[in-house]
């Protein structure tokens, strides 16, 4: 704590970042008398950085006493920033298959399984990089965190190098990631899963060379490559799936899935999938993603049934010529959607109380300046002028935030459906809160929301 005179009193705060100035008026009748200017500089030998001079001034002028008023504000240094990890396998691979020119899809060519072989590199660090040196009120320097060097979390089969800096695979196989953790699993070959086989039920990889039969369940941690189709069973896994011919799922859960799913058809199933689905049909099923629905090939038809996809929807043919009833779902997310109402009203209020606060100190300035100010007008003024400080600063944070929510926003409330061919009539849209029923056959259009209603637009 530091006096300056009779009246004024400087403090910082103990990590040095923060400065305060208190007017000190220890009796009501005594008279502060201030030389601005010398007050000014003195007090610039104590806070030599971040000084605000214009609230400063304000507070000076118009003697705010026995209120700690925030002056003066350190630069924080910038932390080095930490090192990441290298990844030499696709982590996010999306499960498309190959599309011809003529508008077939080549299954065949799909790249579905990270298979690596013995010694193969999996990922490597680099390293941190340095920060900047940040500046206390008082002008000393405030040095910097160094940035942190990661180190791998890896499981069965791998190796990591001598100076720790590579990783490795131990074994030929399929690499995963799960949870942060690089493993290399074996993978589990089987004909059928049938009677022969039974459930079954692996904490790896698994690849079906035919089918997967009515009854029958395969869960696995890993990924499920089904060279056949799946009639009637269930599939459960953390990993994509592919199945090269398609499922037909007698309306029973038949796929749930976090990953990805690529098939050729999907008839009569219920399916649950945290990625993409990529498919040249689907038929009369409750299907689901938490990303895309992607309806490619010469069919790309979607007809019956409810489809949901967080983003996009797209496909060639949409419905049927008999208007069977299909409905078609994408949208926003409702927890973020209900934040941002929220500030938005927070915001829209504290506007408008600075906006009546901002007209009342207009009122009582006209009169400080003319000396018509009673004690208790002077305590409203300075009151106001302590709320109008706090909320400048609610303004911000609650502008900052409203961004950041719109952003989040922005990716979701652009979802769309795109038709490449034709909507037959029957079928429903809903985007986010808003819905529509398609009343005519349209061509080559795209839905999308605009303002709270559906708007249709070229393809």
């Amino acid at each position: 704590m530091y006096r300056i005179g009779k009246n004024i009193v400087l403090e910082i705060s103990k990590d040095g970042m923060s400065g305060y100035i208190t007017l000190v008026k220890e009796q009501e009748e005594d008279e502060i008398q201030l030389d601005i200017v010398k007050s000014l500089n003195e007090i610039k030998d104590y806070f030599k950085y971040g000084l605000d001079e214009d609230l400063l001034m304000r507070i000076l002028e118009n003697k705010i006493v026995n209120e700690k008023l925030l002056i003066a504000a350190g630069k924080p240094p910038v932390p080095g920033q930490d090192g990441s990890i290298k990844y030499h396998f696709d982590m996010d691979k999306p499960l498309l298959p190959k599309l011809n020119i003529d508008g077939t899809v080549d299954y065949r060519e799909l790249d579905s399984i990270n298979t690596v072989n013995t010694g193969d590199l999996l990922a490597e660090i680099i390293p941190p990089t340095e920060g900047i040196e940040g500046i206390k009120v008082d002008g000393q320097s405030l040095p910097y965190i160094k940035g942190k060097t990661p180190k791998f979390k890896y499981g069965k089969n791998t190796i990591v190098s001598s100076d720790g800096m590579f990783l490795n695979s131990e074994i030929n196989g399929l690499v995963e990631f799960k949870n942060g953790k690089i493993s290399v699993s074996e993978i589990l070959v089987v004909d059928n899963v049938d009677n022969s086989t039974g459930n079954i039920n692996f904490n790896g990889n698994v690849i079906v060379n035919k089918d997967i039969l009515n009854g029958f369940i395969l869960k696995t941690t890993g990924s499920v490559e089904v060279k056949g189709a799946v009639e009637g069973g269930y599939i459960e896994c953390e990993g994509d799936i592919l199945i090269r011919q398609g499922i037909q799922g007698y309306n029973k859960l038949t796929i749930n899935t976090t990953g990805n799913l690529t098939t050729k058809f999907i008839e009569n199933s219920v399916v649950r999938v945290g990625e993409n689905i990529t498919s040249e049909a689907i038929m009369h099923s409750n299907v689901s993603s938490k990303s895309n629905i992607l309806v490619l090939g010469k069919k790309g038809l979607i007809v019956g049934g409810i489809c949901s996809a967080k983003y996009e929807i797209r496909a060639r043919m949409i419905g049927s010529t008999m208007a069977t009833t299909t409905v078609l779902e994408v949208g926003i997310d409702p927890d973020i959607k209900l934040k941002h109402d929220e500030t938005e009203v927070k915001l829209k209020t504290s506007k408008e109380n600075l906006e009546k606060i901002d007209q009342s100190l207009k009122v009582l300035d006209v009169l400080k300046r003319s000396d018509k100010l009673d004690g208790k007008k002077l305590e409203l003024y300075n009151n106001l002028f302590k709320t109008q400080l706090i909320l400048n600063t609610e303004i911000n944070r609650l502008e900052n935030e409203l961004i950041n929510l719109k952003n989040q926003m922005s990716s979701l409330s652009k979802g769309q459906i795109k038709v490449a061919d034709t909507i037959y009539p029957g079928v429903k849209i809903v985007i986010g809160n808003s819905f529509m029923y398609v009343r005519d056959e349209m061509k080559r259009c795209t839905f999308y929301e605009d303002n709270g209603d559906i708007r249709v637009g070229p393809y």
